[in-house]
C-alpha cells in the first residue's frame, strides 16, 4: 500500500481532534494531507489551481453550509472524488450521500486499513471513470463526425438515445426532434415483416437488415442497418449503422425488371452473335413455342428455324444492318419447331452496339395468334352490335360536328325518330326547341370537340328529353367520350326513367304526409318551419303559427269508436286545407293536434285566421259525432326567437285557451 503515494488529500473536519487523527494515518501511507474545518473554505480549496485530488468531507460542519451543500457546489465546478466521513448511517444521511456523489462513505474511528482501502478504492474508480470519459469523447468525436448515418437506440422501447449529424441530415430531423423519437416512427418495415421483429433483429444482432425509413419530408428510402451492442454509462444500447441503399437497390430492381420484361415477353425474342450467329440468349415465349430448351437453342443459329433460308441468303438479309444503311429489317417468314410444325411469323430484326460489343436482336410476332385474336375481335363485334340493336336502352353516337352516327331500335321506341330520319342530322338541333338553350349547347360542343371534355362526360345525369311528338320524357343519360382517328365522338346511353320518377314522387309525399289526415307530418314542418326562420331572418317579413287541438276528442273515440275518430281528424283536416293558402303549411303534430305555418303573416292576422277557423269547425256537422269543437294558440315570430321558442309559446297559448275554458283562441 505504501506504493500509493503523493496524492494531495483535503480532510474537511470541524473536530481538530478527529481531522488531525485521520491525516497521521493519511500520511503515514505517503499521502498530503491538508486540514479545513468550514465547508466555505473547502469550496475555495477546491476551486484553486492546486486543488486536492481526493477530499474527505465530514457532513455536519462549521459554517453556514455542511459537507454535503459544499459537495454539491464543488461537483458543480470541478470533477473530484469526495468521501464523506460519518458517524451516522442513518437512512436520512446514506440518501443525502448518494444524491452528491459516486464514491461512498467511510465511517469515523474506522480501522486505518479500512480508512486506507476505501480512499485506494475511490481513487482508482476515479482513475477508471476518467478512462471511460476519455473513451466517450473518442467515441462521440468519431460517431459525430463519420458520414455514415448512426443512431443509438434503447433495445426494449427502440427509443432513439442519440445521432449523429449524417443522421441529422439524412432523415431531415433537428437533433433535439430525433432524441424525442423512436424507431417506430421512421422504420415503416423490415424484410423480416415489420418493425417488432426489425427490432428482434437488431437485438439479435442478425446483420444486416434491409428496411424501409420514412424522412420528414415524408419520403421512403430504403436502407441496409447493421447493429450491435455498445456500453453506454449504466445500461446497454444498440449502435445502429445506416447506409442508404435506395440507389442499389433500384438499379438491381432495374435489372432484375429488364431481366423479367425480356423472359417473360409475350412475344418471341433471340440475341444472336454476329460472326458465328449462335443464339446468345433466346426468352421462354420462344423456347416453349420452338420446344426446344436453352442448351439446345445454344447451339443453333437462325438457319435452324427458318426453312426458307440458307447461309448467303441470311448474310444477305443483315447485309444492311451490319453495313449500317438500316436501322432495323421488318419480314414475314416461316418459323420451324422442334416437331416440323411450321408457323407464320412477323420478323423485326435490328443490330444493337454496346460498349464495343455488337448482337443481332430479333422480335418475333406469331401471326398465327394475331389472326386468331383478329377473328375473335369481329365475332365480338358482331355481338356487340347484336346487343346494340337488341338492347332495352337508347343507344346513341354523335360525332365531333353533334350529328347522329349511330341509333338503335330503343332510340327509335324512346325518341319517336326512326333511324333514317336522324342518321347524319344534328341530334341536338331535334331535341332542343328552345333557340337560347340550343346556343348554349353549341358553346359546350365547341369545348367537347377540342379536348373530349364536358361537364356530363363520364357521369350519369338526369334531365328532360323531347319525343318527336313533342312531349317531355324523364330519361337518365350516362355519357362517354371516345376518339375515333383523333376526333372526339360522344357515346350515350338514354333510358326512360317516367316511371321511376313517379314512384320516387310517391314515396317522396308519403315521406312528408301524415297518412290518415294526407296533410305533412311533422318531421317535414320542422324543416318548412326551419326554412322559414331563416328567410324571416335574411329579408325580415314575419310569420306566424297557429297551434290547435280538438277538444275533448278522447270522449269521442271512446263513445264513438276509433274509425269515427279517424273521420273526425279527417274531416277536420279537409275543411282546413280548403281554408288556408297554398303557402301556408299544414300539418298534424301529434294525435289531434294540428299546427300551421303562415309566411308573410302578422300575429294578428293569424289570430283573426284562427277565429274564423274556430268558427267554421265549431258549425260543421260531422256524421253521427255531431259537432266539435277545437282550442287555438297563436304565436308570431320575434327576432328574439328560436324554433323552440316560438313553438313553446304557441303552445302555451293554447293550453290559455283550454283553461279559458276551450273553444276560444289566445294569440301573443
Amino acid at each position: 500500500m505504501n506504493g500509493v503515494t503523493c496524492k494531495k488529500i483535503l480532510i474537511v473536519e470541524d473536530s481538530r481532534l478527529n481531522a488531525q487523527i485521520t491525516s497521521d494515518i493519511l500520511s503515514k501511507y505517503g499521502y498530503k494531507t491538508e486540514i479545513v474545518r468550514k465547508g466555505e473554505e473547502a469550496v475555495e480549496k477546491a476551486r484553486s489551481s492546486q486543488g486536492p485530488d481526493l477530499i474527505l468531507m465530514d457532513i455536519e460542519l462549521e459554517g453556514k453550509i455542511d459537507g454535503i451543500d459544499a459537495a454539491r457546489t464543488i461537483q458543480r465546478s470541478k470533477d473530484i472524488p469526495i468521501l464523506f466521513l460519518t458517524a451516522n448511517t442513518n437512512k436520512e444521511i446514506m440518501e443525502k450521500i448518494r444524491s452528491v456523489t459516486g464514491y461512498g462513505y467511510v465511517l469515523k474511528g474506522a480501522d486505518e486499513y479500512v480508512l486506507i482501502s476505501t480512499v485506494e478504492m475511490a481513487l482508482k474508480l476515479y482513475e477508471a471513470n476518467i478512462r471511460v470519459k476519455q473513451s466517450e469523447v473518442l467515441f462521440r468525436n468519431m460517431f459525430e463526425t463519420h458520414e455514415a448515418v448512426m443512431l443509438l437506440i434503447e433495445p426494449e422501447s427502440g427509443h432513439i438515445i442519440d445521432a449523429n449529424r449524417s443522421a441529422c441530415r439524412f432523415y431531415g430531423y433537428p437533433k433535439e426532434t430525433l432524441l424525442q423519437m423512436d424507431m417506430g416512427a421512421i422504420n415503416l418495415s423490415s424484410s423480416i415483416n415489420g418493425d417488432q421483429e426489425c427490432m428482434e433483429t437488431f437485438k439479435n444482432n442478425c446483420n444486416p437488415c434491409v428496411c424501409v425509413h420514412r424522412l420528414a419530408s415524408g419520403e421512403e428510402r430504403l436502407v441496409e442497418i447493421y447493429s450491435s451492442p455498445v456500453n453506454y454509462p449504466g445500461k446497454v444500447l444498440l449502435y445502429l449503422i445506416i447506409f442508404d441503399i435506395t440507389a442499389r437497390w433500384q438499379a438491381e430492381k432495374e435489372l432484375k425488371f429488364y431481366r423479367y420484361l425480356f423472359e417473360n415477353s409475350l412475344n418471341e425474342i433471340y440475341i444472336f452473335h454476329p460472326e458465328t450467329l449462335k443464339f446468345i440468349a433466346v426468352n421462354r415465349g420462344a423456347r416453349e413455342n420452338l420446344g426446344y430448351s436453352q442448351e439446345e437453342l445454344n447451339e443453333m443459329t437462325p438457319l435452324d428455324l427458318k426453312p426458307e433460308f440458307d447461309l448467303q441468303s441470311l448474310r444477305e438479309l443483315l447485309a444492311p444492318l451490319s453495313e449500317g444503311k438500316q436501322e432495323h429489317i421488318i419480314f414475314n417468314t416461316l418459323h420451324r419447331r422442334k416437331d416440323g410444325s411450321l408457323y407464320p411469323a412477323e420478323v423485326h430484326l435490328q443490330l444493337v452496339e454496346f460498349m464495343k460489343e455488337k448482337v443481332y436482336v430479333v422480335l418475333i410476332i406469331d401471326v398465327t395468334e394475331r389472326r386468331a385474336m383478329e377473328k375473335e375481335l369481329q365475332e365480338r363485334n358482331e355481338i356487340l352490335s347484336t346487343i346494340m340493336e337488341s338492347a332495352r336502352d337508347a343507344i346513341i353516337m354523335i360525332d365531333d360536328k353533334g350529328n347522329v352516327t349511330f341509333w338503335n331500335p330503343a332510340a327509335e321506341r324512346l325518341f319517336g325518330y326512326s333511324r333514317e330520319e336522324v342518321m347524319g342530322k344534328e341530334l341536338h338541333r331535334l331535341m332542343i326547341q328552345d333557340e337560347r338553350l340550343y346556343e348554349v349547347y353549341k358553346e359546350a360542343f365547341k369545348r367537347f370537340q377540342l379536348s373530349g371534355k364536358r361537364s356530363a362526360v363520364g357521369k350519369t345525369i338526369e334531365l328532360k328529353a323531347k319525343h318527336k311528338d313533342g312531349h317531355e320524357i324523364n330519361v337518365e343519360l350516362s355519357l362517354s367520350a371516345v376518339k375515333i382517328k383523333d376526333v372526339w365522338h360522344a357515346v350515350g346511353i338514354v333510358r326512360d326513367i317516367s316511371e321511376r320518377k313517379k314512384f320516387e314522387e310517391l314515396l317522396y309525399r308519403q315521406s312528408i304526409t301524415d297518412p290518415l289526415t294526407n296533410i305533412y307530418n311533422r318531421r317535414f314542418f320542422m324543416q318548412m318551419l326551419e326554412q322559414e326562420m331563416e328567410r324571416t331572418r335574411r329579408y325580415g317579413k314575419s310569420f306566424s303559427v297557429i297551434m290547435f287541438d280538438l277538444d275533448h276528442f278522447k270522449s269521442v273515440n271512446d263513445r264513438f269508436g276509433h274509425a269515427a275518430g279517424d273521420m273526425v281528424l279527417k274531416s277536420v283536416a279537409d275543411m282546413i286545407k280548403g281554408r288556408i293558402r297554398k303557402t301556408d303549411y299544414f300539418a298534424r303534430w301529434g294525435g289531434e293536434e294540428f299546427i300551421i305555418l303562415l309566411p308573410e303573416t302578422s300575429v294578428e292576422d293569424a289570430a283573426g285566421l284562427a277565429e274564423e277557423l274556430r268558427e267554421q269547425l265549431s258549425s260543421m256537422t260531422l256524421p253521427e259525432v255531431g259537432r266539435v269543437t277545437a282550442s287555438f294558440g297563436v304565436a308570431g315570430y320575434r327576432t328574439s326567437d328560436t324554433i323552440d321558442t316560438i313553438l313553446m309559446r304557441a303552445d302555451s297559448m293554447l293550453y290559455e285557451a283550454k283553461a279559458a275554458g276551450r273553444n276560444c283562441v289566445k294569440s301573443q
